[in-house]
């Protein structure tokens, strides 16, 4: 512990810009800070205890959570009238209203969904980080917080457990892989499509010219042909498109003007879309499924490019998905009424196409974004409609995916323009209007007078310009080492602390001797690398300024919820701006891959989400702020139940 202290102390002699302090023992409590001035805040709030349940006054609650969306640019654009749906999100006065809704810490993902079903911080969950490393295992092995057991139980375990039934709709934390982590009937996110997404560049000589009736114009059809093969063993197949450009205009000249898709294979399917440059069509088609029933699987395409004489042909074939959801009978319906999984929106693709290469441009991004939400409001619209449930817990993650890729609002970041800010912005409003109509077909979807309809996010974002790299400023300090034989610059098992990064904060795991089987640092070293990696950290600028805002130390981890054995051995929150990742190998920072994060500690206004409800049972109640693990509590009394953990 001295060897602590001392390296504390000469880290703040070192920096006279930041005050900086390491929690010792219980005599010497404090917070390694890097701005002057900040007070350590930690949001904490478990089920306030329940002598007996109360009365049921919900017949069916409907909980939905719109990763990312901001409590602050939500007040923003509801001040501004620029919510349309008189039943959406501007919807909730004289309901429960709280401004701003307070995540746990990290602000990531998993661990603030799972907070949020359990009523409980990651100390009691495990769930610290949506990546972690496991005490016992070796030190460069993480387990994934999206599927790892949960140590407390959830809110749709204590449903059910108490008699009553449970739908999730790719709610992240109830979609895992065993039946902890299941609903009675469900959606699943899918992670694995069947064919990844590409962008097609076809010239004159990939098209052979037919005979037969024209298209009306002065040029032959030309035909070219397409092979697919899935790439997921459990869904094998192959499938053969013709797409045929035609000459629709008799007007003297060969110009070719449209495209017809067919399925080579299934002439059940018929013609599958006729097709002008720059619109999407959908391609479909039946596959047997493990659960012994058949999946609608399809993706959807765009023709980007149409040359008249067919010099380039452009096509962005979006990738090939079916849906995921259980029973098989539930699965079948959403085959029927909702179709085909169709993807989150590219963001490569659109990076692609900002940059100027064959990618997406911006409308056609917004064009995947609008049919990933209607494809979740859908579902959620059916499980409503034909479903027998108490709680539906329902999801959808396009304001999170949309905040990640265009928050440009920073001249610090590397693609800012102020073009492309304005672009950034007004996609993100239409995300969030999206999210506005999304709540108003579900509220219109419900009986209020009998049912709740509850909304919240997990956190909100921030702005990020670089992307530092925690493992190679270990590596440089002499605590970390590279593996040796491999492609790509790794972690080596010899390294004396690791860290493992997530968005704006960071696990650091010292390699023990007889905690991790690769250990390589006694227990009574411990505290002295702890450290160094510290006085390392804290010397870390990009141009000149200190990137790592807090440190926190396993005895100081309570203050912040964290005080869990899957934490790590020091803790790291990297100022707004900064997003950590765990490379090694290379230079300390580079220019960060996405335009926003979170992550960060929930004591930054703008990592707020939201939390409103409306309908049968729910209080006329504004309140300035609240923690969202007061959530599970909420929905539990609004169903007449004990809270997750309660009695039954």
């Amino acid at each position: 512990m001295e060897t602590i202290r001392r390296a504390c102390e000469a880290a703040v002699k070192k920096r006279r810009c930041a005050a900086i302090a390491y929690t010792l023992s219980m005599r010497y409590r404090s917070v390694l800070v890097f701005t002057a001035g900040l007070v350590a805040i930690a949001c904490r709030s478990g089920p306030a205890p329940a002598s007996s349940p109360p009365h049921p006054v919900a017949r069916r609650v409907v909980a939905v959570s719109f990763d990312g969306l901001a409590g602050e640019r939500h007040a923003r654009l509801q001040r501004a009238g620029a919510y349309r749906d008189p039943d959406g999100l501007g919807a909730f006065t004289g309901g429960l209203v709280v401004a701003r809704a307070l995540p746990v810490n990290p602000t990531l993902t998993s661990p603030s969904h799972i907070a949020i079903a359990t009523g409980l911080e990651p100390s009691r969950t495990g769930i610290v980080a949506n990546r972690f490393h496991l005490p016992g295992t070796p030190i460069t092995e993480t387990v994934s917080g999206f599927d790892y057991p949960i140590g407390a139980e959830t809110i749709w375990e204590s449903v059910r457990r108490q008699g009553r039934r449970v739908g999730s709709l790719a709610y992240p934390g109830c979609n895992g892989p065993d039946q902890r982590r299941r609903a009675d009937f469900g959606m699943d996110y899918v992670q694995r499509p069947l064919l990844r997404a590409a962008t097609l560049q076809l010239s004159r000589n990939d098209f052979v010219t037919r005979s037969g009736a024209p298209g009306g114009g002065d040029a032959p059809p030309a035909s070219t042909t397409l092979s697919l093969a899935s790439e997921r063993q459990e869904f094998p197949g192959q499938w053969t498109f013709v797409l045929t450009a035609l000459d629709t205009v008799a007007d003297g000249a060969a110009r070719y003007d449209t495209v017809v898709v067919d399925d080579d294979q299934d002439s059940a399917n018929g013609r599958l879309a006729t097709v002008k440059a720059g619109q999407w069509f959908a391609v479909r088609w039946r596959l047997p499924h493990p659960d012994g029933g058949t999946a609608l699987a399809g993706g959807w395409w765009v023709v980007r490019q149409l040359a008249p004489d067919l010099s380039r042909v452009e096509l962005y074939r979006g990738e090939l998905n079916c849906t995921e959801a259980y029973p098989r009978a539930f699965r079948e319906a959403l085959d029927e009424h909702v179709g085909f999984w169709p993807g989150a929106p590219d963001s490569d693709a659109l990076g692609r196409g900002v940059r100027g290469s064959s990618g997406l441009a911006p409308e056609e991004y917004l064009a995947q974004v609008r049919r990933f939400s209607e494809y979740f409001t859908a579902a959620a619209q059916l499980a409503i409609a034909q479903e027998e449930f108490h709680l539906l817990l329902a999801y959808q993650p396009i304001i999170d995916e949309v905040q990640h890729t265009w928050l440009f609002v920073d001249p610090r970041q590397g693609m800012y323009s102020p073009g492309l800010s304005a672009t950034g912005g007004r996609i993100i409003d239409e995300t969030y209007r999206l999210a506005d109509r999304a709540t108003g077909q579900l509220a219109r979807s419900l009986d209020l007078r009998q049912d709740a309809l509850v909304v919240f996010s997990d956190h909100g974002i921030a702005p990020v310009w670089e992307a530092v790299h925690l493992n190679e400023a270990l590596r440089r300090a002499g605590l970390a080492v590279l593996a040796e034989g491999t492609g790509k610059p790794r972690v080596g098992a010899a390294s004396r602390i690791v860290a493992v990064g997530s968005g704006g904060c960071a696990h650091l795991y010292v390699n023990l001797i007889g905690r991790e089987p690769t250990g390589v640092v006694a227990p009574d070293q411990r505290d002295q690398v702890v450290g160094a990696a510290a006085r390392a950290l804290a010397r870390l600028e990009v141009d000149g300024e200190p990137v790592i805002e807090a440190m926190f130390p396993r005895s100081q981890l309570a203050e912040i919820g964290l005080d869990h054995p899957h934490s790590g051995d020091l803790v790291v929150f990297l100022r707004p701006g900064y997003g950590a990742t765990a490379e090694i190998g290379g230079a300390l920072s580079t220019p960060a891959t996405v335009a926003g994060q979170h992550g960060f500690r929930n004591t930054h206004p703008e990592m707020a989400g939201v939390w409103l409800a409306r309908g049968a049972g729910v209080p006329g109640q504004y309140r300035r702020r609240a923690p969202l693990t007061q959530v599970a509590p909420f929905l539990s009394r609004l169903l007449g139940l004990a809270p997750p953990g309660g009695p039954g």
